[in-house]
């Protein structure tokens, strides 16, 4: 169980429990607040307490109750489960078969969206874990590697952390919802990034490449997208591939062919098709318009 902790930037070990924690306040989109991994004593509760942090729990072996929100959950070897931040929960371990469990604490200005896209939205506390649970542990590990708090370390912990939630990002992948809090700013960013993805890549890539390039599940950025910039993630694609279109045909000599080529489209007829539904005008019709 995490406990508070009286030293300072301190690592403490012994042979159930093996926690580092830090003290002094940092800042930054994700940022680690402690790590540590431990064996509970049977039947040990902590809380109910509120979090001012993000936990994030990887079970090795044994089981117990989680109490949050006036409902029961019962993670167990095999998942993970998260504490969130700013709710009040009560955790305690199975009194015969006790968790064994590593975690991390975490906050930042982007840690709601990225637990939310990890699965772990609405009154969702525990994903099952497909990785192998001592991957995670691993991690841990190479945090503890050099526990002096500076900015080297600092920087070094913050990058392992990253991967220590991609990992888990990937063990819950076939699971996550990924829904995210409509007014959170950070949004804006990642369509903004799925924007310039497309305006840079717009010939060579699918709408799944666009979604798996930001990283959260197809139906819900679907409909973030949509929602941000009024269009569709392939109409935005098409439109973006079009407006190229417009430009080759009024500054080159290409054939529309080349032209369909040089937009994404293998198929000249369906890219003629396509120009025609949304111009009402065949590309050959459009470059003899605009060179008059």
């Amino acid at each position: 169980m995490e406990r508070h902790m009286k030293a300072k930037d301190t690592a403490v070990r012994n042979i159930s429990y093996h926690c580092l924690e830090y003290d002094h306040e940092q800042m930054g989109d994700i940022y680690l607040v402690a790590c540590g991994q431990e064996k509970c004593d049977p039947g040990v509760t902590c809380g109910p307490g509120l979090r001012d942090c993000y936990h994030l729990h990887v079970i090795r072996s044994g089981k117990g109750v989680l109490k949050v929100k006036g409902k029961e959950f019962f993670p167990h070897a095999g998942q993970m489960f998260l504490l969130k931040h700013n709710e009040v929960a009560e955790y305690t371990a199975d009194r015969k078969d006790p968790w064994d469990y590593c975690w991390v604490t975490f906050h930042g200005s982007e840690a709601s969206v990225l637990v939310q896209a990890l699965g772990f939205d609405g009154d969702t506390y525990c994903l099952d874990n497909t990785q192998d649970p001592d991957a995670f542990y691993e991690f841990i590990r190479r945090m503890f590697e050099k526990p002096e708090m500076n900015p080297v370390n600092d920087l070094r912990r913050r990058g392992i952390l990253l991967e220590f939630l991609a990992f888990a990002m990937e063990a819950v992948q076939p699971q996550k919802k990924g829904k995210i809090r409509q007014d959170r700013r950070p949004i804006d960013d990642y369509v903004r990034k799925a924007e310039d993805f497309i305006r840079y890549n717009y010939a060579s890539i699918q709408v799944t490449d666009v979604v798996n390039f930001i990283g959260f599940t197809r139906s819900y950025f679907y409909s973030v997208f949509r929602r941000k910039t009024g269009l569709s993630i392939q109409d935005y694609l098409t439109q973006v591939r079009m407006n190229r279109a417009r430009y080759l045909l009024k500054n080159t000599d290409l054939q529309i062919q080349d032209v369909a080529m040089q937009v994404g489209y293998e198929d000249g007829l369906y890219f003629s098709r396509m120009f025609h539904k949304l111009y009402g005008m065949s590309p050959r019709t459009y470059r003899f318009q605009k060179e008059e």
